[in-house]
């Protein structure tokens, strides 16, 4: 009913206007520390009032441990967080009780509960109940960075380590990329934070790109995959030995792959943004084949990007890609401002790093599991993994994913990173649809359940325009909650972290 998981359980409770939500998470394993900041950043993505197109209902969304915590570590039993509700207008509500809201759960849970739900703004059926979810998600976050390393590729039966990620030269101290990596992460810097506001939101020449997303075994600061170009900012780091050999071994991936590398320095992003934007525009224009700087290069360290996991070999992101049919948010979203209603969108996610192993088949397959929950969250219409829906157009022989070495890297991945309801160590790909905010000012009609006949009425209240814009950190959110619980079955965590 209103539980989810297995050895990591959550159960969520609250009304959207009763005196609080939030949510009780059982089998977290001891020793994990946390505060309330650590909640903080994934919860202020998810309030209304933030962006162009929410709702302008603002809650502090501050949360209050209430159990499980003990000298500021997780206890190993359950643990409750409380939201308060402060800003609430039941009266908008009280107006409208007797025409049940299309599109809303007013009728079915007014028949399935004899009229005695909390109907006020959507009682137990609002998405403000997916507060607790995104607190949730942000322990789940932190309790990946606790993984139990998995075998080497040697020893899983590989005949060499020179797959991806992997040294080749002899590097002293450190056999991968990602070791370094992790042992050398720093805080992002000033002008990293400046050229991402540039990069985000498909804002350089309509190309996406990604923050600290992993690539092979080490972190980028910025990458677009489509173009195969990474930006580095430098942080006067590779003048160290080890850093060298580091940038060497990174050079011969990236020339072997075919990836671009651009390297600015802190003082060209902070005071020459508008050259930097133009390089970076050439770069994404010209054929991918020539490696900038790469000898020297800046070492790459995972820094905790807001909203991903803060490890240097897993990562989860989700965003919106598409508003109204549109790819252009904006455009999209204008769509809905000029006719007075109220428009759906894509949020697309995607997780790398994942072990292979996580699921089982039929019943409990990670696909399973994750469109559980996925379809949990208001609003949700439709889930596809890898090339999804499309995969019907296509040819056997084409959807198929050649496997190219024994670390189970695919040539492509229609699949999505899930094969047989398992993880196959490829990046997990999915999408979701959002339907448009069903409370929407324009004007509708619908039954009267007083007097039997059908009326016309329009939606009081504070709503957003639509609702996808706040979606990506909630999926986000259900995706850590569901990984977490994999990987403690598969014991990649253990019941006691430190």
């Amino acid at each position: 009913m209103n539980s989810f998981g297995r050895l990591f359980r959550i159960s969520i409770f609250g009304e959207s206007h009763g005196e609080s939500v939030g949510i009780v998470i059982d089998g977290c394993p001891a020793g994990l520390s946390l505060t309330e900041e650590d909640l903080l950043a994934d919860l202020e993505r998810r309030k209304g009032g933030k962006q162009k197109g929410t709702t302008p209902r603002q809650e502090a969304d501050y949360p209050i441990f209430k159990s499980g915590l003990f000298n500021g570590k997780t206890t190993g039993f359950p643990i409750t967080i409380f939201f308060e509700n402060n800003n609430t207008r039941s009266e908008d509500y009280q107006k409208q009780r007797s025409i049940p809201r299309p599109g809303h759960a007013d009728w079915v849970a007014h028949q399935k509960f004899g009229g005695n739900e909390d109907y006020r703004g959507g009682g137990h059926f609002s998405a403000r109940l997916t507060t607790g979810l995104v607190a949730a998600g942000a322990i789940a976050k932190k309790l990946m960075q606790h993984l139990t390393p998995g075998p080497s590729p040697k020893e899983r039966g590989a005949e060499d380590s020179s797959g991806f990620g992997y040294i080749t030269n002899n590097a002293d101290e450190w056999k991968s990329l990602k070791d370094f990596a992790r042992q050398n992460r720093k805080n992002q810097t000033d002008a990293e934070e400046k050229l991402w506001q540039e990069l985000r939101n498909r804002q350089v020449d309509g190309y996406k790109f990604r923050r600290q997303h992993p690539i092979a075994g080490f972190i980028p600061d910025f990458v677009c995959l489509e173009k195969k170009l990474i930006i580095e900012i430098d942080g006067g780091y590779h003048t160290q030995e080890d850093q060298k050999k580091y940038d060497q071994a990174r050079t011969a991936w990236l020339q072997e792959h075919q990836y671009d590398l651009l390297r600015f320095t802190n003082e060209q992003v902070l005071t020459e943004m508008s050259l930097v934007v133009k390089d970076i525009t050439t770069a994404l224009t010209r054929p991918v084949k020539s490696i900038q700087g790469a000898e020297s290069g800046s070492p790459l360290f995972q820094r905790g990007v807001r909203g991903e996991v803060e490890r240097s070999d897993i990562s989860i992101h989700a965003e919106v890609i598409e508003i109204a049919g549109e790819k252009d948010l904006e455009k999209g979203l204008q769509k809905a401002i000029d006719g007075k209603d109220s428009v759906g969108g894509l949020v697309e996610c995607r997780v790398s790093g994942l072990p292979v192993g996580l699921g089982e088949p039929y019943f409990d397959s990670l696909e399973s599991s994750l469109a559980h929950i996925l379809f949990a969250i208001p609003a949700v219409r439709g889930v596809e993994f890898g090339t999804g829906f499309a995969a019907a157009k296509m040819y056997g022989s084409e959807h198929n994913d050649a496997i190219e070495n024994m670390e189970g890297k695919t040539r492509t991945n229609h699949a999505g990173g899930i094969v047989g309801g398992i993880s196959n160590g490829n990046e997990l790909v999915f999408r979701i649809a959002i339907k448009p905010t069903s409370s929407t000012p324009k004007q509708q009609n619908s039954l009267n359940w007083d007097t039997g006949k059908i009326e016309d009425f329009s939606v009081k209240g504070r709503h957003d325009l639509c609702v996808a814009l706040r979606a990506p950190v909630i999926v986000e959110a259900a995706t850590a909650v569901t990984l977490a619980d994999f990987l403690l079955l598969e014991q990649h965590i253990k019941r006691v972290v430190s």
